[in-house]
């Protein structure tokens, strides 16, 4: 069975799911190529809309490494050096393209949270503490004691930046309270406007995306559970669809997911990808069966005339927490529990066998 791309408004679907049972049961591996074995704490990806480049955030130095993700033996540098952290009190979370040369990143400092913007050569390391552009967002509980301490709050795996495909506007998701918890700003050129929760989607209080994207069509695509209060790991994730500048929501399903950590569209056939998974209990219970950590297609389907979700596993991989989409043969995926890799799984092809 095929899957159904994302339209605007809703899905093109046109058939019944298999359960999520049986779409694991039935994926073959894929095959999957290493492309970064050597940074245990790589982190967040991004990557322009060539996909010649891929950037990668190394959480424990601040720094973000660019390699060719086709070649990355013989084209690897570092795109942004590491800052002075214990000086700055500065953490990066999360990165994001604007353009081929201009790399967007989602900070944290003692004086709360903004977006930094560096300029890229092939080659040559940017300065940190020479941004291109610094757009204050605002400040947050966790903040100022976050940052003096190094120590990681735990609302900073929500924390996520998408680009528009337009390049027109960008979406921060998931800052901790007392910022909104959804968040715009314009984007002229290669320069950012304010952030603001104008014309966003306005969700209960207490709810917090865990991730967000923006689909092909311009909607603004967020996951999160259901009720407010909820932890992810206590029910499934719900995907929701919204048209900026209208906040109403066109759409909002079950993805059957306890946890989706990271979401990236395919710009080639419009598929929806997605990291997470996970047990809903103890590592080892038996939901972990039903929903393997791993790698992600969102597809659309139709159950009993309705529009649904139905989450097929392509990729089982341990602690899988960031993804970044370069072509329908190449979805790059951040994961390892204790060491972390970063690998390129091509959906097309299967695992080549020993």
């Amino acid at each position: 069975m095929g899957f159904f791309p994302w339209a605007r408004a809703g899905w093109l679907a046109l058939a019944c799911s298999l359960c999520v049972d049986a779409a694991v049961a039935a994926a073959a591996a894929p095959q999957r190529t290493d492309l970064i074995t050597d940074m245990p704490a790589a982190g967040d990806l991004a990557a322009p809309t060539n996909g010649q480049t891929l950037y990668v955030l190394d959480e424990a130095s601040g720094e973000v490494m660019a390699i060719d993700p086709f070649d990355p033996a013989a084209k690897r540098w570092t795109a942004v050096s590491a800052g002075p952290r214990t000086d700055s009190g500065t953490d990066t979370l999360a990165i994001s393209c604007i353009d081929t040369s201009m790399l967007a990143m989602l900070c944290r400092s003692r004086d709360g949270w903004s977006l930094q913007t560096h300029r890229l050569q092939p080659g040559t390391a940017a300065d940190p503490a020479k941004p291109a552009q610094t757009v204050v967002i605002g400040r947050a509980n966790d903040a100022p004691a976050a940052a003096a301490t190094g120590a990681k709050s735990p609302e900073d795996d929500r924390a996520c930046l998408a680009i528009s495909p337009s390049r027109d506007w960008l979406g921060v998701c998931g800052l901790p309270a007392p910022l909104p918890a959804v968040m715009r700003a314009p984007i002229a050129g290669a320069r950012i406007g304010g952030v603001s929760a104008r014309a966003c989607p306005v969700l209960p209080a207490g709810m917090r995306p865990t991730a967000a994207t923006i689909s092909m069509a311009e909607e603004f695509v967020l996951f999160a559970t259901d009720r407010a209060g909820v932890q992810p790991a206590a029910g499934s994730v719900f995907v929701s669809f919204y048209l900026p500048p209208d906040p109403r929501r066109l759409l909002h399903l079950d993805t059957s997911l306890p946890r989706v950590l990271d979401a990236a569209f395919c710009r080639a056939d419009g598929t929806l990808w997605v990291v997470g998974g996970g047990p809903r209990g103890e590592i080892g219970s038996a939901s972990a069966d039903v929903a393997p950590e791993g790698l992600w297609r969102i597809d659309a389907v139709m159950r009993k005339g309705r529009q649904s979700a139905e989450a097929v596993c392509v990729a089982r991989l341990e602690a899988a927490r960031a993804v970044v989409c370069l072509s329908e043969r190449a979805i790059i995926v951040t994961h390892g529990r204790e060491t972390r890799t970063v690998s390129r799984i091509d959906p097309t092809q299967p695992a080549s066998t020993p």
